[in-house]
């Protein structure tokens, strides 16, 4: 890992900058693709492997931000078995408590040999601020549209909250496919670093929506990115992250066309190919 990370989290505002490999490396979801995502063990995997680790939030029926991905547990989880149990019969994460959540095992649908014994727990924002703190990684903060526009705002707020509660405020950039809830998070805490995520070609007012989000960087999707766009972000001042890319021939490329960083389910493979 790049010994001077700790510094160029705290410089994210100043522009563009490049890690020591010509990439930064930002885990999608932890190391997903060894580990179950969005978990303990893929985060600590992701440690000297990556410069960043991206993951998402999202709320629970009683409102604790918690690290999840669907909007629905049955892909990633024993949902399937435990609903039942509790008298759960819907599956999304908004409809279960906190404690019913922490219930679940994480882990055991993945199946992959040499994870931890026993289950894995669904992680809180809270508990992973404080990991990152000890291990000053920084954190990419998918911000998950909860389909409900007062949902959102919490989820918002309540994440802004946490991120200064436990002093990671240097450590975070937002993420987000929703203008909205960028926005919020401008208004309520300017000082935390923005970047728009967006799949497809690029919007035709991609200039203008990043200016007005005051976004630090732009996340497209690995299949629109050229060089042209790319120079274009740069010459705003914005660092561009690329997602999902998995195979070695896309680092390369993308290394050429001169982007910052890669969001990566496969961080051991290393950005020095």
């Amino acid at each position: 890992m790049n010994k001077d990370w700790g510094r160029l989290a705290r410089s994210w505002q100043r522009g563009p900058l490049r890690s020591g490999n010509g990439l930064r490396i930002i885990a999608h979801r932890g190391f997903r693709a060894a580990y179950p995502e969005n978990t303990k063990s893929a985060f600590f995997a992701s440690l000297g492997r990556s410069h960043m680790v991206e993951l998402d939030v999202r709320l629970s029926l009683d409102n604790a931000v918690v690290i999840f991905h669907d909007d629905r547990l049955s892909r990633c989880s024993n949902a399937a078995v435990i609903g039942p149990k509790l008298g759960l019969a819907d599956d999304r994460v908004a409809n279960w408590r906190l404690s019913d959540l922490r219930l679940l095992d994480l882990g055991g649908w993945f199946g992959a040999p040499g994870l931890p014994a026993g289950p894995e727990r669904l992680p809180t924002l809270a508990e992973v601020l404080a990991w990152a703190r000890r291990c000053r990684m920084p954190l990419n903060v998918e911000l998950k549209d909860q389909g409900e526009v007062r949902k959102n705002a919490l989820l918002v707020q309540k994440s802004v909250q946490q991120i200064v509660a436990a002093g990671c405020t240097e450590l975070v950039l937002f993420s987000s496919f929703c203008l909205d809830m960028l926005r919020q998070a401008l208004a309520l805490a300017p000082f935390i670093s923005r970047a728009l995520l967006y799949g497809g070609p690029p919007p035709p007012d991609l200039p203008e929506q990043l200016a007005a989000l005051g976004a630090w960087a732009c996340h497209p999707e690995q299949h629109n990115v050229d060089a042209a766009l790319v120079q274009r972000l740069h010459a705003e001042g914005r660092a561009v992250h690329v997602w999902t890319v998995n195979e070695r021939r896309d680092w390369q490329r993308l290394a050429a066309l001169g982007a910052d960083g890669v969001i990566t389910d496969c961080p051991a493979l290393d950005a020095r190919c």
